[in-house]
């Protein structure tokens, strides 16, 4: 009984599989007990059908929308203060000690973030998305991933690098991609649909669709559809 529930529950947000059957039905019964805690939480605060794991802090919550079973991990931080707000698609995932930055400076609103339906940050990511940051759905990011959509302006040199204000551009991230552990996304960039992008990368332009990319500064080590150039 226990394994079917979860696997309706599974079902009903979009990441339909089968339990391991290693798993012992106490193992099960201790994932429902620490699930329901985390739904009843998120029910609590955020008046939606959600799933908010302990020590999750919340700031301008009016401005953050949760899809129907989405998830926030322990210990993370969302700030909604953004011109677009903050929205999470259903079944999205936030993982444990993440931190989404809407705002940097007062004197400059932030422009948001998104993320899609199914949709997964790993442990400890850093979005920064005073420039916006729009993750499609389907997409799997890795832990200890950052997002930067602000970049600090530094041709004066006469002038402290604090004090020559900043950029903005927006970081795209379209469906159905890959993102490794500790990879790097800088400002303006948009990673096209069905790419993958190995461990460790730094990732400062874009790439054309099922781009298989990596290295510092990252770049195209193969194509993942042959008909797909990489001009």
């Amino acid at each position: 009984m226990t394994r079917k529930l979860i696997e309706f529950v599974l079902r009903r947000a979009g990441r339909s599989y089968k339990i391991d059957p290693g798993l012992s039905s106490l193992d099960l019964l201790s994932e429902v007990l620490i699930r329901g805690f985390q739904l009843v939480r998120g029910v609590f605060r955020t008046r939606n059908l959600i799933f908010i794991d302990r020590r999750v802090k919340l700031r301008g919550k009016r401005k953050i929308q949760f899809g129907k079973l989405s998830a926030v991990g322990e210990g993370s931080y969302i700030d909604g203060r953004t011109q677009r707000g903050v929205t999470l698609g259903a079944g999205a995932k936030i993982g444990r000690y993440c931190t989404i930055s809407g705002t940097s400076h007062l004197s400059r609103v932030g422009q948001g973030f998104s993320l899609g339906e199914r949709s997964g940050l790993g442990d400890f990511a850093h979005v920064g998305c005073s420039g916006g940051v729009y993750i499609g759905e389907d997409v799997i990011v890795g832990p200890f991933a950052t997002f930067h959509s602000q970049e600090h302006n530094f041709g004066d040199t006469q002038l402290a690098i604090r004090q020559q204000g900043t950029t903005e551009e927006s970081v795209v991230i379209e469906s159905d991609v890959w993102i490794g552990a500790r990879v790097t996304i800088l400002a303006g960039v948009r990673i096209s649909t069905g790419s993958v992008v190995a461990a460790g990368s730094v990732v400062r332009s874009s790439f054309p669709p099922g781009s298989v990319i990596g290295g510092i500064p990252a770049r195209v080590l193969r194509m993942r559809m042959p008909e797909t150039s990489a001009t």
